[in-house]
Order: structure tokens, then sequence, then C-alpha cells
């Protein structure tokens, strides 16, 4: 039986950028592996097919489909197949500002990290024989942004230890979304009816929104509120800030402009002015 093994090798490495890819590739049957000392750069494995047993740090996980683990360089390690034939895709990249993007993204390192079958990370590895077929400069820039995107995708879908993904968490908040668009200029809004809508408690609408977006519920709305006063700002200059104020669900004008000029660092006014 031939065994397939596809290597889209980078050489010569471009080290100047912030991040770069060593290499990616894709294993029809891999084989054992064992690094006493790990890798020397970043190395992210996972399954396209099959299982595999993945052992690091005294821990020992499987690998199945949809499943993959990011190692830190020097993290040591061992894998071995359960099941034949157990294919797996892998990328090994580093870069000065490898570690920073990685922490400033939340990911988490030597943790077992999933996603759903329909996500982007599912098809990574047919995506990568499509770029290195039309000669993708992996070496250069457009390695870099490659990387860069893989993380932000696994940012987006993965799971880590088996909690939902940031896009699970914005497609539960789809409603509100729409309620809150909608709904912006109504100053009762708060977040228990917003709990009430999602049918959650306010302790866990505050966490997943969190998790989704960055921000609590109210800094959303209040965002959304700037965002329409903005608008209303350039598009009706006949308006009084006062109005707009009341327009976009400020009771207070004065807590309006404070609002206002902590987030754009001007104020309402001169933002209409200078725009």
């Amino acid at each position: 039986m031939k065994h397939y093994t596809k290597h889209m090798l980078i050489s010569p490495l471009d080290r100047t950028l912030p991040i770069f890819v060593e290499t990616i590739g894709w294993n029809e049957w891999q084989e054992e592996f064992i690094r006493p000392v790990g890798y020397h750069c970043y190395h992210w494995l996972h399954t396209t097919h099959g299982e595999g047993q993945f052992e690091y740090s005294g821990k020992t996980i499987n690998l199945t489909p949809n499943r993959g683990i990011l190692l830190k360089p020097g993290t040591p390690h061992r894998y071995r197949t359960i099941s034949h034939p157990w294919s797996t895709y892998y990328v090994t990249f580093n870069g000065d500002l490898a570690p920073l993007i990685i922490s400033s993204l939340g990911l988490a390192t030597s943790t077992l990290i999933s996603w759903e079958m329909d996500s982007p990370l599912s098809t990574l590895h047919k995506t990568s024989h499509e770029l290195a077929d039309q000669e993708f400069d992996l070496n250069g820039m457009e390695g870099s942004v490659f990387i860069y995107r893989f993380l932000m995708d696994l940012k987006k879908y993965g799971e880590i230890d088996n909690q939902r993904s940031i896009s699970q968490y914005a497609a539960r908040l789809t409603p509100i979304f729409q309620y809150l668009n909608e709904n912006y200029s109504n100053p009762a809004i708060g977040l228990a009816q917003l709990a009430e809508l999602a049918g959650v408690s306010s302790q866990r609408l505050n966490y997943i929104f969190r998790k989704a977006t960055g921000m609590s519920p109210y800094q959303y709305i209040i965002r959304i509120r700037i965002q329409k006063a903005k608008e209303l700002l350039i598009d009706k200059d006949r308006l009084t800030v006062k109005q707009i104020a009341a327009m976009v669900g400020f009771t207070d004008d004065s807590h309006f402009v404070s609002t206002f000029r902590k987030i754009e660092t001007v104020t309402p006014e001169t933002y209409r002015n200078i725009n």
C-alpha cells in the first residue's frame, strides 16, 4: 500500500517577519513520533481521518477527526496511531511576535482544541494543498498572513476543553444583537430584560457576551448608541446634541457627552465639526 505524505517545506525562511511558517504538511499514514526535547517551533497537529494518541506533559489525549493540539517550542511529546490509517495535518511556525499573538488571542497551548465539522478548520488541509498548487508564497508575507488567519480561525471556531467556541456563543446571541440594533434608543433596556429574551440568567448572559464580544451587554449597548450618534451628528446637522442624545437612548445629555468623549476622545460637537 502506498503511504502518501504531502510536505510543503518553506525554504528559505524569512525570519524577519513577525510570524512565519516553517512547514505545512499532510500525512495520509501518520507514523509514530517521539520528541524527548520537543520541537524547535510552535507545532500544530490535528487529525483528518482515523485516530491517534498524543502524550505530552504527563497527559494522554486521543486525537480523532476535528481535534488538534498546539504545542509551544520545546514541549516534549510523543504520538502514535490507534486506528489505521491515521491521517494528520500539521503546521509549524515561529517568529518574534508569535508568542504575543498567541497570548493576545487567548489561545491555549498544550490543550485539546476541537471544532464543528462545518468549521473552516475542517478543510484547512485541502485549502493548504490548493494554495501550494497555486504556487502560493508560503515563505514570505503570504505565508505570514496565512498563519495569522489560521490562528484567528482557531480562536473563533476552536472549542477548548469542550467549551463552546466564540462563533457558537455569537450565534446564540444573534437574536440579542438584532434586538439591540432595533431598540438601542430605548433607555429602559437592561440586563434582566435581555437575559429573559435569551432564556438564560443574567449572570450567564453576561458570561456569554464577554466570551463572544469581549465586553459586557451594557458596554455593547453603549457602543451601538455612540455609533448611531456619530451617524446622526454627520447626517442631521440641524439636530442639537441634546436631541441626538435622547434619540440614541441617553436620558441625560451630559452623560452622553462624557461617554462620547471617553470613547471617541472628542466631544460630540467637535466630532461634528471635524467631520
